[in-house]
């Protein structure tokens, strides 16, 4: 049998206000990250360690956000690759989520989706007033989506043909 190379730890001695769960990667390059559930305010607060974030919506229908950021290295490696294993592990926690939502009988959740594979991280939120940009501790809010194209193309470099093609998160 081969070990999956995402694990969900669970720290049953944690005290209150600490991590309990976290995520240990134990293939090249190993790492443990912990999950934190954040408001959505707290998305701006950076960590100095690599780390990713996920929008989930769970099966009520309401966004919980869970920060997965690095805590220890047991190998040195560079920040890129550390992410490259950091953005999958996103979706690991979010199959892990759904298990548990099925186990207990409620409705199965789902991520708010990237904008694009060639960015991850970076999601748009759409609702009848408002575009949100989420994107590596950065929320940006605008009126129009001509504003928001503008600040993706001109602060976040995002090329103007991916714009087109992305994914958008619609909201009521």
């Amino acid at each position: 049998m081969k070990t999956s190379k995402y694990l969900i730890c669970n720290d049953i001695m944690a005290k209150e206000g600490q991590p309990a769960e976290f995520i240990l990667h134990n293939h090249h390059p190993r790492f443990l990250a912990k999950v934190e559930e954040l408001d959505f305010e707290e998305i701006e607060d950076r960590p100095e360690k690599p780390f990713a974030d996920i929008l989930y919506i769970n099966g009520k229908g309401t966004m919980v956000i869970y920060r997965l950021a690095v805590t220890e290295f047991y190998e040195k490696a560079e920040e890129d690759d550390v992410l490259d294993e950091l953005f999958p592990a996103r979706d690991f926690y979010t199959s892990y989520l759904q298990d548990i939502e099925i186990e207990d009988g409620e409705k199965e959740g789902y991520p708010v989706k990237d904008f694009s594979p060639e960015l991850p991280g970076l999601k748009i939120l759409h609702s009848p007033d408002s575009w949100t940009v989420v994107f590596n501790g950065v929320i940006a809010e605008f009126s129009t989506e001509d504003d928001m194209d503008e600040f993706l193309e001109h602060e976040l470099e995002v090329e103007p043909e991916l714009l087109d093609k992305g994914v958008i998160n619609e909201f009521e």
